[in-house]
């Protein structure tokens, strides 16, 4: 299956990826198989974007859990997806300790060390496009770009994202890295969704660079999404417009926001998979997105 394709930097994705977080939740640790066949399915269907990170884990202790198991699902997958075409992303930056305690630790050393421990987990020697996470507040954002552009001259990584950014830092990163067109920043990933609207001038400034913007949590995260219909009526008014669902709709509108959006929804059953790819086929008129784009998000 072919779904419509969206760029980050000089590569082509599919215009939906897949978050892959939600698989390492503790609850699912005992399902493994299930989850790789979530990840099996959307290569299926044509996904060939999947979003990972070095913290996604159960534990502290078990940092690393969801690269190794988004590495397992690539190398065991035997169906007719051409794996070159796929990107892997991951992040690094945050710290976690013992009693689910989260940190911030982007001095150079530490990204080196959390990059290279990605690069085992992943088993590539290249990190095809390598997340800053979340600003440290202890260091300068220039300090901490430049870090990540050490790991992109020696070689560990070959495209550079950002995470958590304001327009400012957005800036901040081009200034140090370059833009796509030169090989350097590539993507944004910041929270949107009915729920949450307050990146709006990020998503502007990554539309006028051309930069990939990447939405976490773009149905409100893993204790909302299934309430999308029911907290913005107007996305689930819309669904039965169109014979879609709320959830496809969210989805569908974040698309049509600006042609750099690629929705990075979670997902740990083959039947969510089939929801997100069809949201790629979900058509909204402009009175639809009017409609939408009017509705009062919550600010809780």
């Amino acid at each position: 299956m072919t779904l419509p394709q969206r760029r980050i930097g000089d590569l082509n994705v599919s215009s939906v990826g897949i978050g892959c977080m939600p698989m390492s939740f503790p609850e699912k640790l005992e399902n493994r198989e299930g989850m790789i066949a979530t990840i099996h399915r959307a290569l299926d269907l044509g996904v060939t974007f999947f979003d990972t990170a070095n913290i996604y884990a159960p534990s502290s202790s078990t940092m690393g859990h969801n690269e190794l198991l988004v590495a397992e699902a690539m190398r065991t997958y035997n169906g007719s997806a051409n794996m070159a075409d796929v990107l892997v992303t991951t992040k690094g930056g945050i710290t976690r300790e013992s009693g689910g305690i989260f940190g911030s630790d982007s001095r150079p050393e530490s990204l080196r060390a959390a990059c290279e421990k990605s690069l085992k987990n992943l088993g590539v020697s290249q990190i095809a496009l390598y997340q800053h996470h979340r600003p440290d507040p202890t260091l300068k954002y220039v300090d901490q770009m430049k870090a990540l552009l050490a790991l992109k001259n020696d070689g560990l990584i070959k495209r550079v994202g950002i995470s958590n950014a304001d327009d400012v830092q957005i800036n901040i990163a081009i200034d140090i890295l370059g833009g796509p067109a030169d090989g350097g920043l590539v993507s944004v990933q910041n929270q949107y969704s009915p729920k949450y609207r307050a990146n709006a001038i990020a998503l502007h400034r990554c539309t006028e660079l051309g930069l990939a913007y990447l939405p976490w949590s773009p149905l409100g995260g893993a204790s909302q999404h299934a309430e999308v219909g029911s907290r913005y009526v107007d996305f689930a008014e819309v669904g039965a417009e169109v014979n879609a669902t709320a959830q496809e709709v969210a989805l569908a509108w974040l698309s049509q926001l600006s042609p750099v959006v690629i929705n990075i929804p979670g997902a740990t059953r083959p039947e969510t998979v089939d929801s997100i790819v069809r949201s790629a086929t979900v058509k909204l008129s402009a009175e639809q997105m009017t409609r939408l784009n009017n509705t009062v998000p919550e600010t809780a």
